[in-house]
Parts: structure tokens; C-alpha cells; sequence
């Protein structure tokens, strides 16, 4: 007398889809991976999103664009500082920045809904 258990993988196509659907809703669960930073940080309730471009004559000059800085300025002011400080701790171990227009200039406005800031890293 043998036992045979006949055991085989459900071979439904609807059985295929709900075990993607299911993959990749954990996936989801753990982590957003249309986001690609994980740690957005907040400045005066908003969060910014912001583009640095180094200059090509010194590694060590940067322009900076904080986007939708029409919603609070001095948030995107801080935006902009936070990111230029990321960018110069990153790159060359200091958080010092030598600003051309900076964050705290009671002077610089609003381009459209952009705030554009620039400066040096002090090595």
C-alpha cells in the first residue's frame, strides 16, 4: 500500500495575478519605491522639493532651486539651507558655506514659484 500525495501548484492564471498583486503590495507596505527619498524632512509644515547643480569651474560652488517656494518662503529658505548643507557635509566633510545668495539675504524674492539660492562650500 503506498501513499502518494499528489501535490501540485495551482496553475490558475487568476492564481499568478493575486501572487503579484500580493508581492507587490507588501512591497508597498514596506517601503514607497516611486519615492526616491525615504526621509523627506518637513520646513514650516511643507515639504520641498529641491535641485542642486554644482559649478563646472569649482566642484565647490553650487546653485540651488527650491520648487513650489510660494507656499511658504521661509520654509523654502530653510529647504534650500538644509540641502546646500547635505550637499557640502557629503561631498567635502564641512557644513560651513561661503553663501552668494543665501537663505537668509532679506533681499532674494520668489522667481514664479521658485526660490534659487548659491554658494560655496568653505573648505
Amino acid at each position: 500500500m503506498t501513499l502518494a500525495l499528489d501535490f501540485t501548484w495551482p496553475e490558475s492564471r487568476y492564481f499568478r495575478i493575486g501572487l503579484l498583486t500580493w508581492s507587490f503590495l507588501i512591497m508597498v507596505g514596506c517601503s514607497n519605491p516611486l519615492e526616491p527619498e525615504e526621509n523627506k524632512i518637513a520646513f514650516d509644515g511643507y515639504y520641498f522639493s529641491s535641485k542642486l547643480s554644482r559649478s563646472k569651474l569649482d566642484d565647490r560652488s553650487f546653485d540651488l532651486t527650491v520648487r513650489r517656494a510660494n507656499r511658504s518662503l521661509l520654509g523654502a529658505r530653510e529647504a534650500g539651507r538644509y540641502e546646500a548643507t547635505r550637499f557640502c557635509i557629503k561631498n567635502f566633510g564641512t557644513s560651513d558655506i561661503k553663501w552668494v545668495m543665501g537663505p537668509d539675504d532679506q533681499s532674494i524674492g520668489l522667481t514664479g514659484k521658485v526660490l534659487k539660492l548659491s554658494g560655496q562650500c568653505d573648505v
